[in-house]
Parts: structure tokens; sequence; C-alpha cells
């Protein structure tokens, strides 16, 4: 952050801190199961529902950086509201911000950006999940200048409440003289004839968000509400979903905070055996954990944005790493608060159970953490498949060496580079000289990493796509080693900063050295699975369990 922007943050973030303290009743807004219109209003008019929209048109302007700062902040006081805001302007309007015409965005984000409106990001189906090319709305052409809309979506966050909804239908597409089907973006606005909405759902957590199926009868939408080119529509509702997972990680730092927060207090005060608990090595090793995990954290998505703004376009794995990382560290870190508190955290009285019903989602929303870390793998392995064409199939060299010349030198060439990568490089020069160790197991780590990738495309070839447990390594490898490279990135800038007083240096440091030691722990142990694992014992214990439809076993017959 320039100091401009701190300072700005500072403000923006204290405002917004004041206002939540004042107004939010997470443990009320959660038994009623709903935001009052009042604190959508008030949030609104701290510009909290434009933060990345032009000033011209009504919004705040914040970069990446300043918008997932501000998001934390939010987040930190209640996983409802975040999400509720999230959806608005995250998913919900996204798609216009990005693609959208000058019209377009001068008719729309004005109301949108004030709170007037809200916004909802309509893709996911009854059948259609992670696999968003399956959805089944359609939008046939009238030939009038109109489409007519017909499908359902389900789980719309905000759902009853919009009044701007981003729809993803298919529509038809001559090619060729044939046919075929491509997902198209639409605005279609609650005003239309033909919407309608489903009862609101009963969830286990942020329950004051609003989710509901959202209808679309025979919905004639105008021509003219098309964001971008009709057809690519698959594409925009990917980029929205990539930036989106960004605000979803910076928002898992805030809830890590609270409940860090929550635990430090509660540690402290306690006292069992004539001293407080935060003097027991064991609390003491969960709240250095419990920080450390946040440090890493935010070191990701910050490290993210930093990049997003200096103008890196291709960011989706480095947010599919956000969203991964993040989610999982809050749902530790507010598992381990819980389990400090102890009884007081499994009662209704205190707000570990509601933080932990509302965390859980983070796992699940925007992308599963599980198909992540598919995409995540096999998006990665794209470039390393491509360098290695020159070989012919990857499993089957004979090809190439139908040209003596020509092969010996593609050969050459692949061994070099894999010997190169078995030595390791420096790649990491300007680490803290405390850091150094940990720089140079990041660069042993990195070449092992990429031999690996290597071996898994020379071993599957084509069938990696149906390999899901190497793609899990994989990802669970490329995930460990951005950590790294965040961590040690970010914690050389501050040990370099003479204007930090050095006990926040010492601070900083440790949560470093915990954090990178975990991450190296983590991606030895996938880096080991890679070879030595049980993947076919676990496909026939998993087939056996589905055909005993459960566990299938009693202790009463053997």
């Amino acid at each position: 952050f320039t100091d401009e922007q701190k300072e700005f943050a500072r403000e923006m973030t204290d405002a917004v801190n004041r206002y939540c303290t004042d107004s939010i009743d997470g443990e009320k807004m959660d038994e009623e199961a709903k935001i009052p219109d009042e604190v959508i209003q008030g949030l609104a008019e701290l510009g909290l529902c434009g933060m990345g929209v032009s000033e011209e048109l009504g919004g705040l302007d914040l970069d990446y950086s300043l918008y997932s700062r501000v998001f934390a902040e939010v987040a930190s006081f209640d996983g409802s509201v975040a999400t509720m805001l999230g959806a608005h302007q995250s998913i919900g309007y996204r798609a216009l911000l990005n693609d959208g015409s000058e019209e377009q965005k001068a008719k729309w984000l004005p109301s949108l950006a004030s709170g007037e409106k809200l916004a909802a990001f309509c893709l996911t189906e009854p059948g259609s999940g992670s696999d968003a090319y399956s959805i089944k709305t359609k939008a046939v052409d009238n030939g009038d200048g109109t489409y007519t809309l017909n499908g359902q979506k389900l789980w719309i966050t905000n759902g009853g409440s919009a009044e701007f909804y981003t729809v993803f239908a298919k529509t038809d597409h001559e090619i060729d003289g044939v046919v075929k089907e491509k997902i198209s973006a639409f605005i279609v606005e609650k005003s239309m004839e033909g919407v309608s909405f489903g009862e609101k759902e009963n969830k286990m957590g942020i329950r004051a968000s609003e989710t509901r199926a959202v209808y679309f009868d025979k919905v004639i939408v105008p021509e003219e509400n098309i964001i971008g080119e009709k057809g690519k529509g698959f594409k925009i509702a990917m980029n929205v979903l990539n930036s989106g997972r960004l605000s979803l990680g910076a928002g898992c730092v805030g809830g890590m905070k609270t409940i860090i927060k929550l635990a430090t207090e509660h540690a402290k005060g306690r006292k069992q055996f004539g001293k407080s608990i935060s003097e027991f090595g064991i609390i003491q090793e969960k709240l250095a954990e419990m920080c450390a995990r946040t440090y890493a954290t935010e070191s990701i998505v910050y490290m993210t944005t930093g990049n997003m703004c200096k103008g890196l376009n291709d960011y989706y794995l480095e947010t599919a790493v956000c969203k991964i990382y993040g989610s999982e560290s809050l749902w530790k870190v507010v598992d381990t608060g819980l389990q400090i508190a102890a009884g007081n955290g499994y009662m209704k009285e205190y707000p570990y159970e509601r933080i932990m019903r509302d965390s859980r989602i983070n796992l699940i929303f925007e992308g599963t953490n599980e198909i992540l870390r598919c995409f995540l793998a096999l998006s990665g392995i794209r470039g390393p498949s491509e360098n290695m064409k020159e070989l012919g199939k990857v499993t089957d060299v004979s090809k190439s060496l139908q040209d003596p010349i020509k092969s010996l030198g593609v050969l050459t060439n692949f061994a070099k580079s894999r010997v190169s990568k078995m030595i390791g490089q420096r790649l990491i020069t300007k680490a803290h000289p405390s850091l150094e160790e940990y720089a140079g197991y990041f660069n042993s780590l990195l070449g092992a990493f990429a031999i690996q990738v290597e071996n898994t495309l020379m071993k599957y070839g084509k069938k990696i796509i149906d390999n899901e447990l190497p793609q899990k390594r994989i990802a669970d490898m490329a995930i460990q080693l951005y950590v790294m490279v965040a961590v040690l990135s970010r914690t050389t800038s501050i040990l370099n900063d003479e204007n930090i007083e050095q006990s926040k240096k010492d601070y900083v440091q440790n949560l470093a050295l915990i954090a990178l030691k975990d991450a190296r722990g983590e991606f030895i142990s996938n880096l080991k699975a890679m070879s030595n694992h049980d993947d076919k014992i676990i496909a026939k214990a998993s087939e056996q369990v589905c055909d005993l439809d459960g566990y299938g076993l009693d202790i009463m017959d053997f």
C-alpha cells in the first residue's frame, strides 16, 4: 500500500468498524434469518455497494488491494453481511463491470453502486454445479431484437431481494451449417414478467443472507441486455468467479482475525491450575499456528492483488489458491479457536458456534475446493504438456525417434532441463538472511515439483484428466509453493523496512517461520505420495462402500 492508500484504508476500515460495531447484531440476524433493510442502507451509505465502480458512476473506484482490505473488515463482523455484499458486487454485477458496454454501465451501475438496487449472479442449476457448461436454461432468439428466456437457477444469494440479475443461458449458434448451443450472459430485471422465486432456503450458516431459487418463465429480454459477445458467456462467468474468489480469500482473513481475538482473550482470562491457559504449551501452539495461518493467507491474498494492480491479467490460478487455502485456513482457525474456548465455544451464548456455521460454506461456494484443485492442477500442467509435445505422445517416445538427429536434440534438451531442475537453481536471491534456509528449500522444492509434473504427464498422458488423486497432490504442492514464496516475499519486505519496530519484526519472523515450516511439510508429504500411495486401494474400497450403500459392517456379525 502507498502512503495515500494506507491513509484511505485506515479511514475506511475505521468507518466500517464503527458502523458494524453499532449496527450489526450477528446473533439476532442469525436467529431471525434476515439482514435488516436499514443495515443494508447503512452499508450502502458508506459506499460499500460500489467499491469497484468508477467515481463518475457513483462508486469508490477502489483497486483490488483496497477492495479486498475493506471487504475483509466487513467479513470480520458477520459472514451473512459479507456474503450479501460479495454476491452483490464481487459476482452479482461483476460481469457488467468487466464486459458490459458503456451504455449498459451508464444505465445500471449508478443504482447498483448506490445500493438502491441489489444484484445477483445466476449460474447454478439443479443439475449443474461445478459442471457449469451443462446448464439447461435457454434463451431463444425471437427474431425481433428480443429473446425468450426459460429455466431455473438454484441457491441464488440475494435471489428475492435483488433487482438486477446476471443470468447465464444457452443460445443457438449456427457454425458451419450446424446449430450448436453456447452460453450467453443476460441482464434480467426483477420487474420483467415471468420472473419468480422459490421459498427462502433454511441454511445451516450465513442464515441472514437470502438464498432462493429463481425461475424464468417465458421472460422477454431485449437483445441490448446481452453482456459482452453472444456465445461468450462461459468465459465471462469464469472470469467473474476467478476475481470473486479473491474477495472470498480476503474475507477469510477478516474472519480469522475475529476468532483469534476471541480465543486470545479467553486463553488469557481462563485460569486453571493456578495460571492462565495461555501459559500451557498446547494452547500456545494453537495460538501461534492460528496466527501463522492468518499471516500466510493474508500474504497470498495481497501478493495476488498487488500483482493484479500491476497489470497481471491471468490470475485464475492465484485466486483459486487464495480461495482454497483461505477457506481451509479459516475453517481450521475457527475449529481451533472453539477448542480453546472449550465448553464456552459450544454454547449459543458465545459467537464461536455461529462463526463456525457461517464459515463452513466457504469451502463450497464459488467452486468447491475439490473441483478447484482439479482446475488448478489441470490448468497448471497445460504449459509443461505443451513443452513436452515435441517428444510426440508423452508415453510413446518412439515416434520422435523417426528423425534421429532431430529427436536427439529434443531428448538432449529435455534431459538438460531435468538435470538443471534436479540440481536446483538459486531462484530466490533476495530473501532476508534469516530466511535463507527456507529460500533454499523453496528453490529445491520447485525443481522437485517441476520433475513430478513431467513424470505425471509421462505416466498418465491424456488420462491425467481422469486421475484426480495425482491432480490433488499436484494442486496441493502448487498451493504450498505459492504460500512459501508469498511469505518469503512479504516477510523480507518487513524485515528490511527500517521504519518498523523490532518487536513487530520479531513477531512477523516467528509467524513466517511457522508458516514456512508447515508449508514445506505439507509439500514433502504430497511429494512422497506421488510415488508412494494407496490410490488403487482407495478406489476399490470406495467402490465397495457404494456397493454396500454405506459402511456395511456391524460388530454383531463379525
